[in-house]
């Protein structure tokens, strides 16, 4: 089924605010990360790897074409 250029535009607008939340919610890890202390604080960093590699994720999903 083809992709019209509304959805094309729709989809490049979904991906841009999950880059930007994504880019608060980082934001908010490494502060997070920087006020936790003991045992916490491995679940913070793991936290934030996750954190890396979903906005990693979605500039994979922004650089790539639609497939229709």
């Amino acid at each position: 089924m083809p992709i019209d250029e509304s959805q094309e535009q729709e989809r490049r607008e979904t991906a841009e605010e999950i880059s930007e939340l994504l880019s608060v919610v980082q934001e908010m890890g490494r502060r997070l990360a920087n006020e936790t202390h003991g045992a916490p604080y491995e679940l913070v960093l793991e936290l934030n790897e996750l954190l890396h590699q979903a906005r990693a994720k979605i500039d994979l999903i922004q650089a790539s074409p639609l497939i229709s």
